[in-house]
């Protein structure tokens, strides 16, 4: 029988040392005696005893030699071989993705993915080296080559669940870059193959897939965005749930708006569609909502008593998702033109709006049109249009906004789309205008009010990057003043090109890198997780701008507070807010100048209390993440390389050439025998030490006979006291 640590059958001299011990031991004889006048006559006979005894026949004796030989072997450790089932230098690959978090493998598809990649350790090779990867959003390292088997399964044992969107094909690239270094490798993927993001061509090892996962159940929320309605003044969520099962589904959508409960709507998903639902008016009366929780529970039992489906959801990550709402915002408007009341009054009413006046002759750079947050221009146009957002009404000449060919009398206004945001709540039905410039509506725009003949008489849409406009009359000209449309498409217009209705930037993907400005005067940023605990980020150089957090592997709200600054906030983005000032009536060029000074070159939304925390939400958001029926693993088995005959690699029953095992070794066509085939090591420490244990127990047993035999005497006669039952 083999051995690991031979050396360790030294403890057989204990053999020896057991008899001297015997041999030496004091024997005494019983004797009864009638007096003890004779007493004095034993101590004589013990006196007298020799120091060396005979050996006499002692079951106690031999289960002490036994007990020694088997904990001599122990120490030895005694092992048995067999053909390896795997290469000498395996890489095993664990996916670590959100999908792994199913549980309709008990307690999860992760657990059942890292025990087979243990047990599967067994069949590696004597001398054999272990890397374990993490396959999560980024592939990671966690153990390189280690020959030590025992560390490569508590490795295992230690990979936790992520909440990232998998990409299996970094893992696998990184996975071949190692087995690359020996011509002896294989990988091990353990992953329930569930939409996999696969690398191109050949990897350079033999690939095996230990596949987890059975079920296809799941619900998930795949979308959701807060937008503000055009006006400002309240906001709408937009939530988008899939059933990605086989079956029908019964599912609760409850919508908190900082932590309380607004709204709750009973969704009967259809299988492998998309469910959108919109909720309006989710702000509470006093209080504008920061934080929407949307949540995907168990429906009432009285729906389901009514006949709807039951649902079954083996994945609970992708039920909840958050959004933070854009904060209140001022907004800086600069009007350059004439002067038109009707224009000016309307304007100067918006929510969060300071609006300054400027005359054209003096509109210029000392003007600093790019410090404000949208630029209004009534019938007259600058050379060079300005960086921001740009509004122009009635422009007299053709420019990058658009062409003009002339004007057009009492133009006609076509069909409109009252779906259109722009439109909300805008009756243009008795508007009359009478004069209006003739345009062509540009490719980057849309119709908003089209003509009939004419051109369009408003359209918008994005030029350059930035949101643009242009009214084809001036306010003044028509009766659309007198109208109550006015002040409200004036609203919705304005509202679009500050971005109060579109979409906010989307939530941030688990695992990916956030930028954080740093605000004036702020040493760095602190960053509390959902979990509560706490990152600070210090600024990487003095007066640095922004700072990158990574640690974004936990699905919730995350705030972000400055350090140092206690008057800054720090936003996720790339600029600085800058400090409001206070509302003024349209004023001259230079005093709009002075009160824009601070003012970052891009659109800033500054937030109403500019010490108001700053957050940003993670969400999995992932269509092809909660889609977590498992796949075929030959997909990804085919991208190994073929197993070699002369790998050296065993063959087990129950593995195929695709897992990258080689048949055994055979005569190459050259006539060279290929390498003797590599052998697997079981040490038989388990059998031994219940032996142990089945020894230790004995001699104690027959060490304590008397005491076992009185206690079974007395059992005996508790029992037979005992009354017996009446029949």
């Amino acid at each position: 029988m083999p051995f690991l640590t031979p050396l360790a059958l030294a403890g057989l001299a204990f053999v020896p040392v057991v008899l001297a011990m015997y041999l030496l031991k004091l024997r005494r004889d019983r004797a009864v005696v009638s007096s003890t006048l004779l007493w004095q006559r034993l101590v004589t006979d013990v006196e007298a005893n020799a120091p060396w005894q005979r050996l006499r026949r002692s079951l106690l004796l031999l289960l002490q030699l036994l007990l020694v030989v088997i904990l001599a072997m122990l120490a030895a450790r005694p092992f048995a071989e067999r053909p390896a089932g795997l290469a000498r230098d395996l890489v095993v690959v664990i996916d670590t993705s959100a999908s792994m978090r199913a549980t309709d493998v008990a307690p999860s598809r992760l657990d059942s993915a890292k025990a087979q990649a243990i047990d599967a350790l067994r069949d590696l090779p004597a001398g054999g080296s272990v890397s374990v990867i993490a396959a999560g959003g980024t592939a990671s390292v966690v153990v390189n080559a280690t020959g030590d088997v025992a560390h490569a399964r508590e490795a295992i044992r230690g990979i936790r669940a992520s909440a990232n969107v998998g990409d299996l094909g970094d893992a696998l690239r990184l996975a071949s870059a190692l087995a690359a270094r020996s011509g002896d490798a294989q990988i091990l993927v353990a992953t329930d193959a569930a939409a996999p993001t696969l690398p191109e061509g050949t990897l350079r090892a033999p690939v095996k897939v230990l596949r987890v996962g059975r079920a296809a159940d799941n619900q998930a929320i795949v979308a959701l965005a807060v937008r503000t309605a055009p006006s400002g003044l309240s906001h709408s969520a937009f939530i988008s749930a899939a059933n990605l099962g086989l079956k029908m589904a019964t599912r609760r959508v409850e919508l908190y708006a900082d932590g309380a409960l607004r709204e709750v709507r009973t969704l009967v998903l259809d299988p492998q569609r998309r469910t959108d639902l919109s909720i309006d008016d989710i702000d509470d009366v006093a209080h504008p909502a920061s934080v929407v929780e949307v949540r995907l529970t168990s429906p009432d039992p009285a729906a389901l008593a009514s006949g709807a489906p039951a649902s079954t959801d083996d994945l609970a990550l992708d039920d909840t998702a958050w959004a933070v709402v854009p904060p209140a915002a001022l907004h800086r408007i600069l009007l350059v033109g004439p002067g038109d009341p009707y224009l000016e009054t309307a304007l100067t009413y918006l929510p969060e709006t300071e609006l300054y006046g400027v005359k054209p002759d003096d509109y210029g750079p000392a003007t600093h049109p790019e410090k404000f947050d949208l630029v209004i221009f009534e019938g007259w146009l600058p050379d060079a249009l300005p960086a921001g957002p740009v509004l122009a009404i009635a422009p007299p000449t053709t420019s990058p906004l658009g062409v003009v060919s002339g004007t057009t009398e009492n133009p006609a206004i076509g069909r409109l789309d009252a779906s259109d945001p722009v439109l909300r709540y805008v009756d243009l039905s008795t508007l009359h205008v009478a004069q209006a410039q003739k345009l062509e509506l540009p490719t980057w725009a849309r119709a908003l009010i089209p003509g009939t003949g004419a051109g369009p008489l408003l359209y918008s849409g994005t030029l350059g990057g930035r949101p643009a406009a242009v009214l084809a009359f001036l306010p003044r000209q028509s009766d659309l003043p007198l109208q109550v449309a006015f002040p409200i498409l004036l609203a919705n217009l304005t509202g679009e090109l500050l971005g109060g209705s579109q979409t906010p930037a989307d939530a941030v993907a688990p695992g990916a890198p956030v930028t954080l400005a740093i605000p004036v005067g702020a040493s760095g940023v602190r960053v509390t997780r959902p979990d509560g605990t706490t990152d600070e980020l210090p600024a990487p150089t003095t007066g640095a701008a922004s700072v990158t957090f990574a640690r974004t592997d936990e699905l919730g709200v995350y705030v972000v507070t400055p350090i140092g600054g206690p008057n800054a906030s720090a936003t996720p983005s790339g600029t600085d807010g800058a400090s409001a000032s206070t509302p003024a009536t349209p004023a001259p060029a230079s005093q709009a100048a002075s009160a824009s000074t601070g003012a970052s070159t891009a659109p800033t939304f500054r937030p109403a209390d500019p010490a108001a925390p700053a957050r940003f939400a993670v969400d999995l958001l992932s269509v092809d993440e909660s889609s977590i029926a498992p796949g075929d693993p030959a997909k990804i088995e085919r991208l190994g390389a073929p197993a070699a005959g002369a790998s050296g690699q065993g063959a087990s029953a129950g593995q195929g050439a695709s897992a990258g095992q080689g048949a055994p070794a055979s005569p190459t066509s050259s006539g060279t025998a290929a390498p003797a085939q590599a052998q697997s090591r079981d040490e038989l420490w388990v059998p031994i030490v219940v032996l142990a244990l089945a020894v230790i127990l004995l001699e104690w047993l027959v060490y304590e006979r008397d005491t076992v035999i009185r206690l079974r005497r007395a059992a005996a006669a508790r029992l037979g006291r005992a009354p017996r039952p009446q029949r």
